[in-house]
């Protein structure tokens, strides 16, 4: 099989050379390299572009977006380039592991259902001193395969792992036998992980395959999250990433009647759960009081809600944030860095 290695990076200066370098290191050599900056502020560019310079160009590939189209935009633009029967994802800002690209090799090969690997990750912080560990996997301490076919109603997809973008390697149909991902959603890392288990399974190594670099601009982790109109734009990406899932279900199911049994259509009753408690959170953030919307947001949440004890779980937080001024939850965001 052939491997395709994709970086994205945006404002990463400080962080790409070493990713670039952890890429460039493996033990299993990338057919291909394509790094993709998504129209930084910053040096990013001249930093890859020096990195990379001698690289044969039929290895290895840079694209810079003229305007900023988010991860999923560039994501999209980068994989519709890549060759590879195996797309390794990496970020601009992480560290892969020198045996990554071999073992996600060895391990598709030997797992033909698999159309997703994500694997857990070593935390590293803005001096890259180790600082935890990051587990996708749920607790679990061996391999396990996630399908669709056999997920319970009431139960989220991912069933309490997560679905980590820098620690993930795709079979390439699963970019390919779909459309490309809209741009604006909040991340690539949970539609792409559904349309994987649409194809076939999902797979969690609890192997810390990458360092994953926490820092305050970290698209997942970031200081100084407090209400106000940036946060309810961030919460109606999480919103247009699930509404991606729930396209992606209707259209499968049209396509493949019975093929999944119910297992997708539990699916989609949990995501429109999901879906309305992104959109409770955004009307939460949004300036003033926004209770006409807030209400609209609630009603849905406990339609879908698969219990009153859910419902209540994720309802009571951004209620709370709604009615508390934005002066005290800025105080709260200071604090918090501090």
């Amino acid at each position: 099989m052939k491997v395709s290695v994709v970086i994205t990076a945006y404002n990463h200066e400080r962080f790409i050379q070493t990713a670039l370098k952890s890429a460039l290191a493996q033990t299993r050599t990338a057919d291909e390299l394509i790094v993709i900056d998504d129209a930084s502020d910053d040096n990013t560019a001249s930093v890859i572009a020096k990195t990379l310079h001698g690289y044969p160009k039929e290895r290895v590939s840079f694209m810079r977006n003229e305007v900023n189209l988010g991860v999923t935009g560039s994501l999209a633009k980068a994989v519709s380039a890549a060759r590879g029967d195996v797309i390794v994802l990496m970020s601009g800002d992480d560290v892969s592991v020198p045996g990554r690209l071999g073992r996600c090799l060895e391990y598709f090969e030997a797992h033909p259902a698999a159309m997703a690997i994500i694997a857990n990750a070593h935390v590293i912080d803005e001096s890259s001193s180790h600082i935890g560990r990051l587990d996708n996997c749920g607790g679990t301490k061996e391999p396990t395969a996630l399908s669709i076919s056999d997920l319970p109603p009431g139960v989220h997809f991912l069933r309490g792992r997560t679905a980590c973008g820098a620690t993930a390697a795709y079979r390439a149909e699963v970019f390919r036998r779909f459309p490309p991902l809209r741009v604006g959603l909040y991340a690539e890392d949970e539609p792409a992980v559904f349309r994987a288990m649409l194809l076939g399974t999902c797979d969690f190594l609890p192997e810390p395959l990458v360092h994953w670099r926490r820092h305050a601009k970290n698209l997942s982790y970031g200081g100084g999250v407090r209400r106000g109109p940036e946060m309810a734009d961030h919460f109606r990406k999480c919103e247009a990433m699930v509404d991606q899932m729930l396209a992606d279900a209707v259209e499968w199911k049209s396509r493949h009647e019975g093929g999944l049994g119910l297992g997708i259509d539990h699916a989609a009753s949990i995501l429109r759960f999901h879906k309305a408690k992104w959109a409770l959170w955004s009307a939460a953030h949004e300036s003033g009081l926004s209770l006409s919307r807030f209400s609209a947001s609630a009603c849905q949440l406990w339609a879908h809600a698969p219990t009153r004890s859910s419902f209540f779980t994720q309802a009571w937080r951004p209620l709370v944030g709604m009615l508390t001024p934005y002066a005290f939850q800025g105080l709260l965001a200071r604090l918090r860095r501090h």
